[in-house]
């Protein structure tokens, strides 16, 4: 589902495949406590990512409260992901790209 790992003084999380609400239900505490105890800005980095859902993106809006103003970011995302974000609003106030 996801590797994370450290890379230029950011806390990368690397997801795979489909960010349904069953694969997010999964991973949802371990990310936010992985994501609150990061001390530095977080990336979710979707380049394996091929949908999303609205847990998915409510795992976003956790992390970026969590991390505070401008220290999250949302990179990688395939057009049809970046959309979704569009579509919801959230490219308004989180980073997609």
């Amino acid at each position: 589902m996801y590797k994370m790992e450290e890379k230029e003084g950011k806390k990368v999380f690397n997801f795979q495949g489909r960010m349904d609400t069953s694969a997010c239900s999964g991973i949802e505490n371990e990310v936010a406590g992985q994501v609150e105890k990061a001390g530095q800005p977080v990336v979710f980095d979707l380049t394996g990512v091929d949908f999303v859902s609205s847990a998915f993106l409510r795992l976003c809006i956790s992390a970026a409260k969590k991390t505070g103003p401008g220290k999250f970011q949302v990179a990688n995302a395939s057009p049809q992901i970046k959309k979704v974000f569009k579509i919801a609003g959230m490219d308004q106030f989180l980073s997609v790209q």
